[in-house]
């Protein structure tokens, strides 16, 4: 394991339910950690499991066979890149997909966080990354931002857009640490389910937005939520859509809310990040019609290439994993709120 180089897969899925991101990243060891993405490949989700997945955001208690289902398929994900990837892999990071995240009352729960996973494909494991920073009193996220700090460039920001848009702020990214990191609105959670009502899995370019009309008052209603006035460390969840967000939008017919929503998001992000430099990654980075709205908000928005735009947050917990195995820090605690930074997450051994 301790070769002079490791190959570490990383395991993303995210709140969007839209599919796996895998990404196999070569680390070298100390003194600097030099990377190089080897493989990425995005799976789509099993109809029934996400099915599975979203009964869970309505009753709880099925969260057990839900995380069962997770991990049987993460198995077969990397059995199946085992095959289709040239070359070994030495260690697995996986997320497991959020079923619920409270961090005000210490918990959040990750389904498919199992030691199965590493009997049954002879590979070790790092898994369950949230759970510790919570206990410690943090948020237990936004973590990418620990990505953000060692692996990417001098910008001013980081912009994240999937299921929830988070940001990393820091003057540059790779000084002594990120300065704030949090979550800033829901994303892709909220337009996917609009362009679900128009028949679409996501609102490709944002074309359905760009037919809509933005509502100034539910526009308001949106602006004016309680958790923009939080300061960070702050983090949101799917209950939290379920509970406050989405019956202010449901009022308005598909392409009015999806109108809306990208007026109301482009200006949360506005807010934050105007004026500064910002790498920008994840699904919503594809979305034309969303981009341009951030950029008319003042954000200056810097594009990389078309693999790292997707495969950056699994290449990210590749390097979460890597850390947490060699047993380094792998959480800026002073972003998520538990105040040190700390080596996060559950090694399962083969």
């Amino acid at each position: 394991m301790y070769n002079a180089h490791v190959n570490v897969l990383g395991l993303m899925s995210g709140t969007s339910l839209d599919g796996m991101d895998a990404a196999v990243v070569q680390f070298s060891e100390d003194p600097e950690t030099e990377w190089k993405l080897l493989y990425f490949k995005c799976l789509p989700y099993p109809e029934a499991l996400k099915k599975c997945i979203e009964a869970t955001y309505e009753n709880t208690h099925l969260s057990a066979d839900a995380s069962a289902a997770f991990a049987a398929w993460t198995t077969e994900v990397i059995r199946s890149i085992q095959v289709d990837f040239d070359g070994n892999i030495d260690l697995v990071a996986s997320h497991g997909q959020t079923i619920f995240h409270k961090p005000d009352q210490k918990l959040t729960f990750q389904a498919g966080c199992l030691p199965e996973i590493a009997t049954t494909t002879g590979l070790p494991l790092v898994t369950n990354f949230r759970v510790q920073d919570v206990l410690l009193g943090g948020q237990g996220a936004p973590l990418v931002p620990f990505g953000d700090h060692k692996l990417f460039g001098s910008y001013e920001a980081a912009l994240n857009l999937g299921g929830f848009a988070n940001c990393s702020l820091g003057a540059p990214l790779l000084s002594d640490g990120i300065s704030a990191a949090f979550d800033i609105c829901p994303l892709n959670r909220v337009l996917n389910g609009f362009a679900n009502e128009l028949g679409q899995e996501y609102d490709k370019n944002g074309l359905f937005a760009r037919q809509g009309r933005i509502n100034p008052w539910v526009l308001d209603q949106l602006n004016s939520l309680p958790y923009y006035d939080l300061p960070a460390p702050k983090s949101l969840g799917q209950e939290w859509i379920d509970e406050t967000f989405i019956e202010l939008v449901d009022v308005l017919a598909p392409k009015d809310a999806l109108a809306t929503c990208v007026q109301h998001m482009a200006d949360q992000i506005g807010m934050h990040l105007a004026g500064k430099r910002t790498i920008v990654t994840g699904g919503g980075a594809f979305n034309t019609t969303l981009l341009q709205a951030i950029e008319d908000n003042g954000v200056d928005i810097v594009l990389p290439e078309k693999t790292i735009i997707e495969a950056k947050e699994a290449i990210v917990f590749a390097l979460l994993g890597y850390e947490r195995f060699i047993g380094k820090m792998n959480v800026i605690g002073t972003t998520t709120g538990s105040g040190i930074w700390h080596s996060s997450g559950t090694v399962f051994h083969p």
